[in-house]
């Protein structure tokens, strides 16, 4: 049989001694079992001894009652101990178990076999519970000691419940309790906040986060729910400020790049191709045709012209000088040449509190492009009468500009992105411009863009 270490805590010897004759002869062996009957008693044999199995009676010659058991699981924090119960303490007993003794016995239902097992079920149990432990430290090992920032969630209100170091580190904190029972919706200073229909069994999301040292943070917030516990979540908070930092400086010389691509381009369409169209018009206009040329050279004129316009209208698109001037003067003279061409009425609406300045905080030049594509996609294929461009203050310091059309429209659900589309999208993410698109067939199209005022 395997060597077990048996104390037993009795102050009854004649009790303590049939106890120690049962369990020799179960094949326990009697140098490895000892008596006491005192706290006392305990205190000096931790010194040489240390045991597996403690079977305890509650009221000792120096102590009773759940102090005896909490004194003596003080001394031998771990030993499987077994109280042993008379039928006058038997809920004392059982409210000790509760409290993490393995098990009990009844002293008058003592018997060879019941002894033996509950000793061995004791200590089966025991081991389970150590590796449990175990589990459990290297689990939190790895969540306290994680180099990647990590929180544990409450279900429903995100309730801060544990975090890790490199969480305390992120949100600027020194100590746990700065964190710990605030809900991480008082960090997201983005919109909208994470909300209980974000879960199970895996969620990721974007959110501009605000430490407790009034650091901006880009974060991406990965929610996993735990498989045993439904009412929690391990929320991982991936730092994504530098990076979308080196994506923002990248697009902007990308950006300065293909500005001064179009700048060069628009040059050298006016100073260039222009002029020796202008040139050439002249020269057709000093020809003295015959009359049998004359409607020729009138439909060589009128093409010649219609180029002459497209190409001005080129090198504007490409150039807008009306754009260092502000936002608003350039949307308006660019809104004069649409109703100029008669092809579709544009109306632009200007609250009385927007001004060239409510545009500062803003990449001018890129909103620009926005609204310059989406009114080029309406021209192109809305089929639309009327465009009407509203520009208001919202909540909370933003602007909005609002583009709607009276054009036939097309289902948004089906939408194919093609490469106008896309460019506006990224505009939109690197200027941080806010879009959205909405529409229906034979209902027009509508378009907000929303930005920080």
């Amino acid at each position: 049989m395997e060597n077990v270490n048996i104390l037993i805590v009795e102050d009854d010897i004649s009790f303590a001694s049939l106890l120690q004759e049962r369990l020799v002869l179960l094949g326990y062996r009697s140098y490895d079992i000892v008596s006491i009957d005192s706290i006392a008693d305990a205190l000096e044999v931790k010194e040489e001894y240390t045991p597996d199995v403690i079977l305890l009676d509650l009221n000792i010659r120096d102590c009773s009652g759940i102090t005896t058991y909490e004194r003596i699981h003080e001394i031998f924090d771990e030993a499987t101990i077994i109280v042993l119960s008379g039928m006058d303490n038997r809920t004392l007993s059982l409210e000790i178990v509760s409290k993490g003794a393995q098990d009990y016995l009844l002293k008058n239902e003592i018997n060879a076999g019941v002894l033996d097992k509950t000793i061995k079920y004791g200590m089966l149990r025991r081991t389970f519970q150590v590796k449990l432990t175990e589990s459990e430290k290297k689990y939190k090992d790895l969540f306290y000691n994680s180099p990647l920032p990590m929180l544990k969630l409450a279900v429903n209100t995100f309730e801060v419940l544990f975090c890790n170091q490199a969480a305390l580190s992120l949100f600027d904190a020194q100590n746990p309790n700065e964190i710990v029972g605030k809900s991480l919706n008082e960090f997201i200073i983005s919109e909208p906040n994470l909300t209980s229909d974000e879960h199970t069994p895996r969620w990721i999301g974007l959110y501009k986060q605000r430490t407790l040292l009034n650091r901006e943070l880009s974060t991406q917030v990965v929610l996993n729910q735990l498989t045993e516990d439904k009412e929690a979540y391990i929320a991982l908070i991936v730092d994504k400020t530098d990076e979308l930092l080196f994506e923002q400086s990248k697009y902007e010389i990308i950006a300065q790049a293909e500005e001064g691509e179009k700048k060069k381009i628009a040059r050298e369409l006016h100073d260039g191709i222009g002029q020796q169209l202008a040139l050439l018009n002249l020269l057709l206009q000093n020809l003295k045709p015959n009359t049998s040329e004359e409607e020729a050279l009138d439909q060589i004129k009128q093409l010649l012209q219609g180029s002459i316009q497209e190409l001005r209208e080129m090198a504007y698109n490409l150039l807008p000088p009306a754009l260092d001037k502000g936002f608003l003067n350039a949307l308006e003279r660019f809104a004069h040449r649409i109703n100029a061409t008669g092809k579709m009425n544009l109306k632009l609406s200007t609250h009385d509190q927007i001004h060239e300045d409510s545009f500062a905080k803003v990449d001018r030049f890129n909103l620009y492009r926005i609204v310059q594509e989406v009114l080029n996609n309406a021209l192109k294929h809305s089929q639309a009468s009327e465009i009407s461009i509203s520009i208001q203050p919202i909540e909370d310091s933003n602007i909005s500009v609002i583009i709607t059309d009276n054009g036939v429209g097309f289902d948004d659900k089906g939408l194919i992105e093609g490469l106008g589309m896309q460019n506006m999208k990224y505009r939109m993410e690197m200027a941080g411009i806010k879009g959205k698109i909405s529409s229906e067939k034979g209902r027009g199209v509508i378009v907000e863009l929303t930005f920080k005022g």
